[in-house]
């Protein structure tokens, strides 16, 4: 009877301590959320693979690290001010913006991984997404191609083909002997073949100025984009800043990749 109690003792040890470790473990193992998993160094095709798991992930949120769904992307507010020495002289406001799509992109590259921690790390990114669509409510005034403009409404810009280039420059931090990358700067950069734009509401609803002035857009719509794209890309770049620590700011960059 003593034996069977001093077995009992025992298996109890065994058991808090498993408790123990596996509450420590929870404690201080940080890893990236499921089902992203770790890469070799250097082998980029993983690095691609993971970063199509991680926007599929995000386009219903990640919970765990603070981010919301990012299906669709919201941005507050995206402004264009008119050059007017150019063809197009007009003042455009979005706000309550919408990117569908947006985690739809297929990822072509990522480079810039670094083993030197002494110094700023640039990764370069390309990504390629077939359309993507920018719904938001808008106020414009101006003139496109002499012909004016005038409105308040709800925007749908559909955009085909678009190819970005993102370069984001992280700095290292140590922290309790571990290094941690901290994102300082986006970057964004894109290109695309084509742009439909519909806007309730121009002219106060009057539906002959309005299909006409849109037919003039859509049929010249690199106009418009030269101009919409750089503020475009800058509203993500800023995004993307706000999002990107929430994932990374907890994960050492010894623990990113598998070991060698």
């Amino acid at each position: 009877m003593h034996s069977n109690c001093g077995f009992g003792a025992n298996h109890k040890l065994v058991l808090l301590t498993l408790v123990a470790l596996s509450l420590q473990w929870q404690v201080f193992a940080v890893d990236f959320p499921a089902p992203i998993t770790k890469c070799h160094f250097g082998d980029e095709k993983c690095l691609i693979e993971q970063a199509h798991k991680l926007l599929k992930k995000a386009a219903t949120g990640i919970p765990e690290n603070n981010i919301p769904s990012l299906e669709p992307l919201k941005v507050e507010k995206i402004e264009m001010l008119g050059d007017k020495n150019s063809a197009l002289k007009v003042d455009l406001v979005m706000s309550d913006v919408e990117f569908y799509n947006y985690t739809k992109a297929k990822l072509l590259s990522i480079k810039g991984f670094s083993k030197d921690l002494s110094k700023p790390m640039k990764l370069v990114s390309q990504n390629i997404n077939p359309r993507m669509t920018i719904k938001a409510k808008y106020k414009v005034n101006g003139n496109i191609l002499v012909l004016p403009i005038k409105g308040e409404g709800l925007l749908t810009m559909v955009l085909d083909n678009v190819k970005s280039r993102i370069v984001t420059t992280m700095k290292p931090e140590q922290r309790n002997g571990k290094t941690y990358l901290i994102v300082d700067n986006i970057k964004l950069e894109s290109k695309l073949d084509n742009v439909i734009t519909d806007m309730t509401n121009l002219f106060n609803g009057d539906k002959t100025l309005s299909d006409s002035i849109l037919k003039v857009m859509n049929e010249n719509w690199r106009v418009l984009s030269d101009e919409l794209t750089p503020r475009i890309n800058e509203a993500l770049a800023h995004k993307f800043e706000e999002l990107l620590p929430k994932l990374f700011k907890d994960i050492p960059y010894e623990d990113y990749f598998l070991p060698e």
